[in-house]
């Protein structure tokens, strides 16, 4: 049986099952019901359920204003357990009490990795915090050896702009101890500020844009799978000749598409125009749309808990590659062994011809020559200098002469270089109560401002964008949408109603006659005469005389 009790309330509720909770948050209320019948034999509402969550979400992640005033003593035990780790926390004053605005944190084994493994080229983004202060997180992202992510900074700041950017850019200039800029590269998704803020900070490094996302604004003027092949047909052609060669078509196709792109300055989205130094010849930042993704349940915590499930990530992360780098098979990484295996496919159509001094030329299937120096590891379709691995030209060459592709990788991609960049460690924190205390001024939590509606969990996918289920969004372009009352081109039934009755007299007389004899079926015709309806209500009896 089960039987309503009083002091079963959803505090109590909230302190008995917080350890469930922590355990699986996604706990349903057709759990909670049942767990709860087998212990009190109380049945519970779906609102004790939500204040019963709500109370034991705040005893796991801390209240939000507590968060914010241990801050500095957050900090302070990050630096001393992780010593040359950089955190930089800004506030305002609201007469002596400081108001929280930024935060930045640096990693010392990160910053390592980085320096001594990786490549020289760093991807910037931004994402949307989804908490109760809402905000921006700031990350830098770079290149591992094997072609996947490796991250280096991330700061929470109040909003995305060229101040916030250049305050983040200037603290990791000096942790990256980059003092000529030449040597640095930047991909970015051309964000608020930050094409300032980097010509500002690094005149002469070269900036990469994203495509996918030039793209997204080519689309909205020029659309068509043809303008967009051959967009990113441009984008990644590795010669001057090539590139020339797809605008060119751009042009026969749409000459307003061509003048579009002419606008946007090729060395910023072509591989034509790329330097050849990063060896990196990525096109998308896809590396930061990945470690924003996989902090995803992190963005709508508290201050410190947000901070603390990112360390926690990269902690484990980083231990994680530690172990597998001692399995590999080869002198490269899985992912570039199978880059290479995939080139070795594509040098069936190719045939090679020695010239003398380590010279080759090269022809391929759609008949066009390249000359191959394999002693200086150079092609002139400038694939092999742009990435560092061997192209399909220089490939069929060292098959031909039965040498292992292996030895041409540059050495950015070598087992030696990837256990530099995951060798140092993130060490971990001892809980709130072992913390320092700086006493220093707590921090007060900035205004909160509650935006109208529910708050949005999910991001709004764009109509080419694929759902986690594989499907996409049905597109509406050149559909066109009529209306059953008025019968009218550009509407529907919800907007007419707004417009008024005047929208029913732009119809000529015939047509509503006849939209209305569609609209309304034809009345029966009655074989019989019709009952007299009864009245309604009660009727008095009439008593006889």
């Amino acid at each position: 049986m089960v039987f309503k009790n009083g002091f079963v309330n959803s505090n109590m509720l909230g302190r008995k099952y917080v350890n469930q909770w922590r355990v699986n948050p996604d706990w349903n209320f057709a759990g909670f019901a049942q767990q709860l019948r087998d212990d009190y034999s109380v049945d519970a509402s779906l609102w004790q359920y939500y204040r019963a969550r709500k109370h034991a979400k705040k005893l796991i992640e801390g209240i939000v204003k507590e968060q914010y005033a241990r801050i500095w003593d957050y900090c302070a035990e990050l630096r001393r357990m992780n010593p040359g780790s950089t955190t930089q926390v800004k506030c305002s004053l609201d007469g002596d009490i400081p108001v929280f605005h930024r935060i930045y944190i640096c990693l010392a084994a990160l910053r390592k990795g980085w320096l001594e493994g990786c490549r020289r080229i760093i991807g910037l983004d931004g994402c949307f915090i989804k908490g109760q202060h809402r905000g921006q997180l700031l990350t830098a992202v770079g290149v591992d050896p094997n072609n996947q992510m490796y991250p280096i900074a991330y700061a929470v700041v109040e909003t995305e702009n060229r101040e916030t950017w250049q305050w983040f850019l200037e603290l990791l200039k000096v942790n990256l101890n980059i003092k000529n800029s030449h040597g640095i590269a930047w991909i970015t998704d051309k964000q608020k500020g930050l094409i300032d803020a980097i010509a500002d900070l690094f005149p002469n490094s070269e900036h990469r844009f994203c495509v996918k996302h030039l793209h997204n604004n080519f689309k909205v003027y020029h659309k068509g799978l043809l303008l967009k092949q051959t967009l990113w047909g441009a984008a990644t052609a590795a010669t001057e000749q090539r590139f020339a060669q797809k605008m060119a078509y751009m042009r026969e196709v749409s000459a307003s598409a061509y003048e579009w792109m002419t606008d946007k300055d090729p060395r910023h989205w072509s591989r034509a125009f790329f330097k050849e130094f990063p060896k990196c010849d990525m096109l998308c930042n896809n590396y930061c749309e990945g470690f924003n993704s996989a902090i995803l349940e992190a963005r709508d915590k508290p201050i410190i808990t947000l901070l603390e499930m990112i360390r926690n990530y990269l902690m484990k992360r980083m231990a994680k590659k530690r172990v597998e780098v001692d399995k590999w098979h080869h002198l490269v990484g899985p992912k570039v062994f199978k880059f290479i295996e995939k080139v070795k496919l594509e040098t069936s159509g190719c045939h090679s011809d020695f010239c003398g001094n380590n010279i080759f030329q090269v022809r391929n299937f759609e008949q066009d020559q390249f000359v191959v120096d394999i002693q200086n590891r150079t092609c002139a379709c400038r694939r092999w200098q742009l990435a560092g691995i061997p192209c399909v030209h220089a490939m069929c060459v060292i098959m031909t002469s039965n040498m292992d592709p292996i030895q041409f990788v540059d050495d950015c991609y070598k087992k030696d270089r990837y256990k530099l960049a995951y060798d140092p460690v993130i060490y971990g924190l001892n809980g709130p109560s072992m913390w320092p205390q700086t006493g220093d001024m707590p921090i007060r939590c900035p205004e909160f401002k509650k935006q109208r509606g529910r708050p949005r969990k999910a991001r709004k996918l764009q109509s080419d964008k694929v759902r986690q289920d594989g499907t996409t969004r049905l597109r509406k372009n050149y559909v066109l949408i009529h209306c059953r009352r008025c019968g009218q081109v550009g509407h529907n039934v919800r907007s007419c109603g707004k417009r008024g009755d005047n929208d029913q007299t732009d119809v000529e007389p015939s047509a509503q006659s006849e939209i209305l004899s569609l609209s309304s079926p034809p009345a029966p015709t009655p074989t019989t005469a019709p009952k007299p309806k009864k009245k309604r209500g009660r009727q008095q009896k009439k008593t006889p005389k």
